[in-house]
């Protein structure tokens, strides 16, 4: 077919298109994917669903397969050819483009992915048409590379993981670097956690995460109406002096309303001064599928939560917000809690300070990974709590000091 010799640039449109609309209803697609998927469950699974992955390459060609620069410089993309080339360089930096691609099943449906992202999705097999699909290129260039892929494992399996590990980009691995040796690499970053904490916090902070993992029986709060609860997050509020400018004073209300993420179930309805209001709101209202708790609003992985919780008859006041972009704010509230004798507990005590004093890792994740929820890719011994991919500046230094988890070898089922 005339892509078996397709450079990455065209490849990556055919992908592009085919997932758009994933499932399958060309039977002739279909035909030859089943002989892809034959293939590829020649090697042992590697995951729940009979997940399957294998590293494929296409050359990224010359700078005309990425596009006609006078086309470019109409549209005002570029303007010149300097910015034509660095553009090209930016999207496609090696020689070679490296896909992951990765079959899995479930019942009797077949899904298939480039780079994570579902790219063909089988199902139903009776049901398939006699119909013209843009998808049987890719599917046919796709075909030719499993079946060489496979071919060479077969006769070298050893080296062909040599190969692997040997040649795979880093922006394609998993990595860690510790903090230290990030900050010696990005020293502004550094300069961040120090100007925020000289040494009489972070010791205050050590203390408040001895507090936070050992018995916290007495970290108990007897009474609590809403106005204390508004009160609590002014502290924090105040601590990172959010309000500073503001030409008016606030309430602690005000404060709340303010900073927060709006869905309180109901919270800033309540009778401020009275304890037995919030306790009913709590039993009966506040799990109302809102944000009560999320008092400096954010996305999944950077609000700050501070939450109120029942201990028997007694409450519990916990502080969580460990992200990286929001660690520093964070803290500060803690250090204001323990000063004012307001009892809580921090939520990843121990991850937070090893972060604020450099010692903990960053895990590195492959581009293709958002950065954040990522702790399942990681052992648990190395407590990485933080992520990044590899990014575009400063790399070697980074892949210099970094430490590189070994890539998982493919083998042949025996």
């Amino acid at each position: 077919m005339k892509c078996l010799n397709c450079t990455a640039p065209y490849i990556d449109v055919l992908i592009e298109c085919a997932q758009r609309d994933p499932l399958l209803k060309d039977k002739k697609c279909v035909e030859k994917l089943l002989e892809v998927i034959k293939e590829i469950r020649k090697l042992e699974v590697q995951g729940d669903d009979e997940l399957r992955s294998i590293w494929i390459e296409a050359a990224r060609g010359k700078i005309s397969d990425f596009g006609n620069y006078e086309e470019y410089l109409k549209e005002e993309t570029v303007s010149n050819y300097k910015e034509f080339v660095e553009l090209w360089e930016s999207y496609y930096p090696d020689e070679k483009k490296w896909y992951k691609f990765s079959f899995s099943t479930y019942g009797n449906e077949y899904f298939l992915f480039f780079d994570s992202e579902l790219t063909f999705h089988i199902t139903n097999l009776e049901t398939f048409e006699d119909i013209d699909s843009s998808n049987i290129e890719l599917i046919e260039w796709l075909k030719e590379k499993i079946n060489r892929t496979i071919s060479r494992i077969k006769e070298d399996t050893q080296g062909y993981n040599r190969y692997i590990s040997k040649n795979l980009p880093y922006k394609k691995r998993f990595g860690r670097i510790l903090r230290s040796k990030y900050w010696k690499i990005f020293p502004e970053e550094c300069q961040i956690f120090k100007e925020a904490f000289p040494g009489e916090s972070i010791a205050i902070l050590e203390k408040i995460v001895e507090q936070s993992v050992k018995d916290k029986s007495n970290l108990k709060i007897k009474k609590v109406s809403a106005g204390d609860y508004f009160r609590f997050c002014e502290i924090g509020y105040d601590a990172n002096a959010y309000f500073k400018d503001k030409e008016e004073e606030l309430t602690p209300k005000e404060k709340y309303l303010a900073m927060a993420d709006g869905r309180d179930c109901g919270l800033r309805k309540l009778d401020e001064t009275k304890e037995t209001a919030f306790a009913n709101w709590y039993k009966n209202d506040s799990h109302c599928g809102g944000h009560p708790w999320e008092i400096c609003r954010g996305g999944n992985s950077t609000h700050i939560s501070l939450y109120l919780y029942q201990v028997e008859n007694d409450w519990g006041l916990r502080l969580a917000g460990s992200s990286s972009a929001r660690v520093v704010e964070t803290v500060k509230m803690a250090l204001a809690f323990y000063i004012n004798n307001i009892p809580f507990v921090l939520e990843k005590a121990e991850e937070i300070l090893r972060m604020i004093k450099g010692i903990d890792f960053i895990g590195i994740v492959p581009e293709t990974i958002i950065p954040r929820y990522c702790y399942g890719f990681f052992p648990d011994e190395d407590r990485i709590n933080d992520f990044m991919n590899l990014g575009f500046e400063r790399v070697e230094e980074i892949i210099e000091k970094s430490y590189w988890y070994p890539i998982e070898e493919v083998r042949l089922i025996k």
